[in-house]
């Protein structure tokens, strides 16, 4: 349980109201109840207000206040920024007690920190260095000289193949699986002959990565997945890929290899990106896009071969207007043939 005023102060807001409220939960504005905080993340929610039963609102700096009911609220510039950072002080999360269980595999040339936590039926292979306050949950698989960083959490059913490097406060989900082969082959003429993947791969600082996503290690060299990446579930990132700075790879999205993504990037679900190209900082891309060649930075592109999202949206409106413009040519057709009949 935490005073209103302790929550104003950890998200800089401008608290009115009664600061000794006590907030036991967060909670959206259609399901919480009393003791619980929540927050306007849009106009549109403001409909629900008059049911919830909250004890206080996150609200945007352009609300007025007078327009809040007499309720407890704390003025921010983003309310779901700051709903996160509450959230934070919320989670329920069990987390594991730190030290090495019994029923863990651990070999004995491996160095982890007395303050990290591995669960029971863990695996940890020769060399590999586990910082404090990492947690590694059952069933994860963690190959020989892999490195992980100080408060980093691998879930449940993880694997990692050697040799891998991962920074701090990464995050991990269940079914990942990282520093698999890429998919490297060359043909003799009758078979295809696998070429050895002897890289590895490279996971910087504050990275999070969900359930059943695939980074393949570099054929030569490392993938590299920079700091502050977030990659959505069922994601494929192919050797030697190198991902920059606070991008965001959202669900479904395939990198093939040798790709380099730029910083503060954005692939919306389903995108796609061939081999060998770049993609400049700032770009967004969305949904199921295909970027089949480089993409300079800071720009916004849609479609298979992408391209500049306002040439993208008018090439939509022609399309849609192609039913129309057919039957009228078709009237055409039939006005010509008759006025050919008569002749």
């Amino acid at each position: 349980m935490i005073r209103l005023k302790t929550l104003a102060e950890k998200v800089e807001g401008r608290l009115i109201g009664d600061g000794d409220t006590v907030i036991s939960g967060i909670a959206g504005i259609r399901e919480a109840e009393k003791g619980d905080i929540t927050f306007l993340s849009h106009v549109s929610f403001a409909k629900y207000l008059k049911d919830c039963r909250a004890s206080a609102l996150l609200v945007g700096e352009d609300t007025d206040p007078r327009t809040m009911q007499g309720r407890n609220i704390i003025v921010v510039k983003n309310p779901t920024l700051a709903y996160a950072l509450i959230a934070e002080l919320f989670d329920r999360q069990i987390l594991l007690k730190k030290g090495i269980s019994e029923l863990a595999y651990v070999s004995v040339h491996a160095k982890v920190s007395e303050e990290a936590a591995i669960a029971p039926y863990a695996y940890v292979g020769d060399g590999v260095v586990i910082g404090e306050d990492a947690a590694i949950y059952p069933f994860a698989y963690i190959g020989n000289n892999v490195k992980i960083g100080s408060g980093t959490t691998i879930y449940p059913h993880v694997t990692i193949y050697d040799g891998v490097k991962i920074g701090r406060r990464v995050k991990i989900h269940g079914g990942t699986v990282i520093g698999s082969d890429g998919f490297g082959y060359v043909w003799d003429g009758k078979k295809h002959v696998k070429i050895p993947q002897i890289g590895n791969v490279e996971i910087e600082d504050d990275v999070e990565i969900g359930a059943n996503v695939t980074i393949d290690r570099g054929s030569l060299g490392k993938t590299t997945i920079g700091p502050g990446v977030k990659i959505d579930n069922l994601s494929q990132i192919a050797h030697n890929v190198s991902i920059g700075e606070n991008s965001i790879i959202v669900a479904q999205v395939g990198i093939a290899g040798s790709a380099t993504i730029g910083k503060n990037v954005v692939l919306a679900g389903q995108a796609g990106v061939r081999d060998h190209v770049t993609v400049g900082d700032n770009v967004q891309a969305g949904g199921q896009t295909g970027i089949t060649k480089d993409v300079p930075e800071n720009s916004l592109i849609m479609g298979t071969p992408h391209l500049p999202f306002k040439e993208w949206a008018k090439l939509q409106g022609y399309f849609k207007a192609l039913p129309n413009l057919f039957a009228r040519m078709k009237q055409v057709e039939r006005k010509l043939e008759m006025e050919a009949g008569n002749d």
